[in-house]
């Protein structure tokens, strides 16, 4: 076999193979959205605590603190007018899910208690 077929053969396997699981979808993951799914957008706490914004239809998932879950939930709902150069209006967004277009989006608080093991766990790692 020249070294020209063993390259393209090499190539070719490596094409094959699946991309890996993101860390976020692995069981494994500490950092999991737990509990009910919260519908007054008003009661979360705006700072210190982190929620996610998910799409049970293609699991697209947008995390982030408390103070930018409502702006964020109510731009993909509903959307937010944006002004052009021209001077006309535009609204972008309110289409849904940015994947799917699915209206049906499920806001969660995210679990950090284990925050400080997995700190723990990777400082001993990379000593």
């Amino acid at each position: 076999m020249s070294k020209k077929a063993k390259t393209t053969s090499a190539a070719s396997v490596e094409a094959k193979k699946e991309k890996p699981t993101p860390a976020f979808l692995r069981e494994d993951y500490p950092y999991k959205a737990v509990g009910e799914a919260i519908t007054d957008l008003d009661s979360l706490t705006p700072t210190g605590v982190l929620y996610e914004i998910k799409c049970p239809k293609c699991e697209m998932s947008i995390r982030t603190q408390g103070v930018n879950i409502k702006p964020t939930y109510e731009r993909m709902m509903n959307g937010i007018k944006v002004k052009n150069d021209d001077g006309s209006e535009r609204v972008e967004g309110g289409q849904g899910c940015i994947g799917c277009g699915n209206r049906e989006l499920i806001v969660k608080k995210v679990d950090m208690s284990r925050m400080a093991e997995v700190e723990a766990a990777r400082a001993k790692k990379a000593k």
